[in-house]
């Protein structure tokens, strides 16, 4: 299955930018415009890509156990998210101390969720940092267990995010220490889960029966999402900050990448397309930079700004982080002796 999609990328690229805004903007701006059904579903839509680009990894594969965790594998994702991830620690720490020497406020915290990956400088959206990290370890066998046994895996994803909601609610762990509860990759089984059906959907021509059965249950998260915003709706068993994500509202995300995938070209020279597809290559660098950005600055007032200032950085941080590895890791040459 190809994997040069510009659909994907796309999404990623409105996704990236949205996270900006809902850190630059404040929250009855962002109730006004109705952003639960649009820009707040930013993190949905990256964590079904996350499901569909595992799906789409093995579409026509048949995996072995033996391929899942190579040397290979581990090295890849090292270079892709953990090498970024430490660059971006060690700049919140240098950054931080310049910011408490010009302007005497002390913003770097060093704690044991560091090696979770919560930056010295965190800031907003630091929880999906360790999210990625625990993709790194159960996508593989996810995406495997669904190749060879695709109904039951689904079943079980939501099942098991379904548990993780209830039991949670008890457990000290969770109710002492929001990051953690935050940061729980189960909270987004069921998102990984639609992003695997879309993975068998997106490239086949559905039946009407399907299309409109996916359409009654992203409607149904949709007046979800409405109610629990807007309405009096509660679910105690959820937190509430989360009550907007979880298995009753993935659907829609899931949905709204369906209907992109549908309108949009799988290649396109448009300026737009183009550019967005560009901030999606580089979504996890950007994303980055804006948790250290926002941790230092707390900025809600000055949206254009901020969008130029994290959209830039991060594409230069992607874009030129490979030339400087390879300048550092190039064999150096041997003087001759004589």
């Amino acid at each position: 299955m190809r994997k040069d999609l510009q659909q994907i990328d796309v999404i990623k690229g409105f996704a990236i930018i949205s996270v900006i805004i809902l850190h630059s903007i404040d929250e009855k701006a962002l109730l006004n415009s109705y952003s639960i059904l649009h820009i707040w579903q930013a993190v949905p839509l990256f964590m079904v890509i996350m499901g569909l680009n595992a799906g789409l990894s093995v579409f026509n594969k048949k995996p072995h156990l033996s391929e899942l965790y190579t040397k290979t594998y581990f090295k890849k994702k090292f270079d892709r998210i953990i090498i970024p991830f430490l660059f971006i620690f060690v700049l919140s720490i240098v950054l931080g101390y310049i910011w408490y020497w010009f302007t005497g406020q002390y913003k770097i915290d060093f704690r044991k969720s560091n090696l979770m990956g919560v930056l010295p400088v965190p800031g907003p959206g630091n929880y999906f940092i360790t999210l990625t990290f625990q993709s790194i370890l159960l996508l593989p066998l996810i995406k495997y267990l669904f190749k060879w046994h695709p109904f039951p895996v689904l079943i079980a994803l939501v099942v098991l995010e379904v548990a993780f909601l209830l039991l949670s609610h008890d457990i000290g762990l969770f109710t002492r220490n929001n990051y953690l509860y935050s940061a729980a990759f189960p909270r987004y089984f069921s998102a990984i889960a639609f992003g695997l059906v879309l993975s068998k959907v997106v490239f086949r021509q559905a039946r009407a029966t399907k299309i409109i059965l996916i359409s009654c249950i992203a409607f149904i998260s949709c007046v979800y999402l409405l109610e629990i915003t807007y309405g009096k709706l509660d679910i105690p068993q959820i937190k509430e900050e989360w009550e907007t994500q979880n298995v009753l509202t993935f659907s829609y995300a899931a949905f709204l990448i369906l209907l992109l995938f549908k309108a949009l070209p799988d290649h396109s020279d448009n300026w737009l397309l183009q550019f967005l597809a560009t901030m999606g290559k580089a979504s996890y660098h950007i994303f980055l930079l804006q948790i250290l950005y926002f941790g230092l600055l707390n900025e809600k007032h000055h949206l254009l700004i901020n969008l130029i200032i994290c959209l830039l950085l991060g594409y230069l941080f992607f874009r030129y982080e490979n030339p400087v590895k390879e300048f550092f890791s190039r064999p150096k040459a041997v003087k001759p002796i004589f």
